[in-house]
This record gives structure tokens, C-alpha cells and sequence, in this order.
């Protein structure tokens, strides 16, 4: 199930990215909206539309959420594995998943470190 998700949110992301798919869709919603005025549809046929297109956008958001994150562990993993490779201190490991006040301590004790030349 798990890879059966992430294929799909691969593909929602690859999809959703594509830059030819705002362009086609604020043709469909010009197009949609001249219709339904030179028709005369009703008011709760407008409605109906804006409710589909936020369930569309909610069920698109979901999948580029999953694959946004899935991408920023594996960032961060990589991350940390540089530190863990290099002269830096471990200490900044995991950094992200400590308190704001925490690591904004961490930055400023890295910045009162470097040298004037840096700075």
C-alpha cells in the first residue's frame, strides 16, 4: 500500500508541477465561467463547481505534501551525514527537530565563532 501511495504521489507532483497545467487551468475556469453566463446556469451549479475544484485541489495537495516531506527527510538525513563525515560538530545534528529558541542559540553561538573575515 505504502508504494502504491508514493507512486501516486510521485506522479500527482510530477503532474501538478508541469508548467502547462495553470495555464489550461485558468483557460477551463474562463471557459467554465463564460458558459455558465452566456447559459444562464444556475446559481447552485457555480457552487457545486467551487466545491469540486477545492476537493480537487485538497486530494492534489495531500500527495504533494507526502512527497514534499518524504523529500525533506531524505535532505535532512544526507545532512546529517555530512556532519557525522566532517570536522563540524555533532552538536548540529537533528538541529531541526529542536525549539526555535534552541537553534536560533546554536546559530548565534556559530556566528559569535567565526572570524571577523566571515562575518
Amino acid at each position: 500500500m505504502r508504494w502504491r501511495f508514493r507512486q501516486i504521489s510521485d506522479l500527482a507532483v510530477l503532474w501538478a508541477g508541469h508548467r502547462a497545467v495553470p495555464v489550461t487551468l485558468v483557460a477551463l475556469v474562463a471557459l467554465w465561467a463564460a458558459a455558465g453566463l452566456s447559459f444562464s446556469f444556475p446559481r447552485q451549479w457555480f457552487l457545486l463547481t467551487n466545491m469540486m475544484g477545492t476537493l480537487i485541489i485538497f486530494f492534489i495537495l495531500l500527495p504533494v505534501q507526502h512527497s514534499q516531506n518524504r523529500d525533506m527527510v531524505a535532505l535532512q538525513t544526507k545532512l546529517d551525514e555530512l556532519i557525522r563525515s566532517s570536522k563540524a560538530g555533532n552538536h548540529w545534528i537533528a538541529a531541526e527537530k529542536k525549539e526555535a529558541e534552541a537553534i536560533e542559540e546554536m546559530r548565534q553561538q556559530h556566528h559569535d565563532q567565526m572570524p571577523e573575515t566571515m562575518n
